[in-house]
């Protein structure tokens, strides 16, 4: 089963469960959308999205309601799975894009924290949706 495509659109759209991110793509690089969830990773806590600009960055992103506690537990899984780190650039952000905003308590500074010291990543939560440029999520002082 294939679940990683290549695409050279202009705006590179993942969605799930009504939420979206779109990554600008203004010079037409290939980016690389793989399914995490139920494809990369079939069982145990896995992330949506894996979002990568070649030689750049990738970017890993859960679409999510409103559990961002758990949003954080799935994405950090998914950065050290053995199927997934192979396909990571050195550069990684992660990315969750919730119904609602969590007040910025204990565990979201966690794990921006967490992101920072382990991985030298970003770690960035968005009501609804966006539009980001990669290099920007990757950011610690992004994602705009």
């Amino acid at each position: 089963m294939n679940c990683t495509k290549a695409v050279s659109h202009s705006r590179i759209k993942v969605e799930e469960n009504r939420k979206k991110a779109v990554f600008r793509n203004g010079d037409r690089d290939t980016f690389e959308v793989s399914q995490v969830d139920d494809c990369l990773i079939t069982d145990g806590v896995r992330c949506d999205k894996l979002v990568t600009k070649k030689g750049v960055a990738s970017v890993l992103v859960e679409l999510k309601g409103v559990d961002v506690a758990h949003a954080c537990d799935q994405l950090f899984g998914t950065a050290v799975h053995e199927n997934v780190v192979p396909l990571l650039e050195d550069k990684v952000g992660f990315l969750v894009i919730c119904s609602r905003s969590p007040r910025f308590d204990g565990f979201v500074a966690k794990a921006k924290q967490k992101a920072a010291r382990q991985f030298k990543a970003g770690f960035h939560i968005i009501t609804n949706e966006g539009e980001f440029d990669i290099e920007r999520v990757v950011a610690i002082d992004g994602p705009y």
